[in-house]
């Protein structure tokens, strides 16, 4: 008697295991993923923060770089014919004023609510799709001011980034909106009809 309530004991004790095991699993599925990981159509170069836009607790979300810059060469020099314009130049654009984490998908609607012309830099982002394994990912955006920083700070993992300026998706004012130098990492503000390069980077 005392032999089988030992093995019912074990029995429980390792069901109650495995069952706190596979909850465990189950419950965050993204747990492992981590910064330089090839997911989504790209590369995660951020893992919201507490206090980060669209932070939720218990949850990893984060920021996905393409893996190439959003541009046309037709055979142009890089950073002058084969780069792209903001856009809108001398129009205030309504809204496209966040510069924070998680407000880049946001100004890039705004943006191209306001001008939605091909070959400018939030079009260029907008347009991009990527298919992989039969997912297409196709909800790309120019990234804040904020976030253009991050992915400065992660561009040797992320990798493919040209000695040059990265346009944001933040407005400055009616003629200037915000860039990123990625070779000495000022952020400075430049006129919109200025060429500039341009990266896609999505949500997850």
């Amino acid at each position: 008697m005392k032999h089988l309530k030992h093995l019912l004991f074990l029995s429980i004790l390792c069901s109650l295991v495995l069952f706190t095991n596979c909850g465990e699993d189950s419950d965050d599925p993204l747990a492992d993923v981590a910064i330089g990981d090839t997911y989504q159509g790209g590369i995660i170069f951020y893992i919201l923060e507490e206090g980060d836009n669209g932070y939720i607790e218990g949850e990893v979300h984060g920021l996905i770089a393409a893996k190439e810059d959003q541009i046309t060469t037709a055979g142009a020099e890089w950073g002058t014919a084969g780069s792209a314009e903001w856009g809108c130049y001398e129009t205030e654009v309504s809204g496209a004023d966040g510069t924070a984490i998680g407000t880049g998908a946001e100004n890039t609607l705004d943006i191209l609510a306001g001008c939605s012309e091909d070959g400018i830099a939030a079009k260029l982002c907008a347009d991009y799709k990527i298919t992989i394994d039969g997912a297409t990912y196709d909800d790309w955006f120019l990234p804040s001011k904020d976030e253009l920083n991050l992915l400065y700070l992660k561009r040797e993992v992320v990798g493919g980034f040209a000695d040059f300026s990265y346009y944001s998706s933040s407005q400055d004012n009616h003629i200037s909106a915000w860039y990123h130098n990625f070779i000495d990492g000022i952020q400075g503000k430049v006129l919109k009809n200025i060429k500039r390069r341009v990266r896609a980077v999505r949500a997850f």
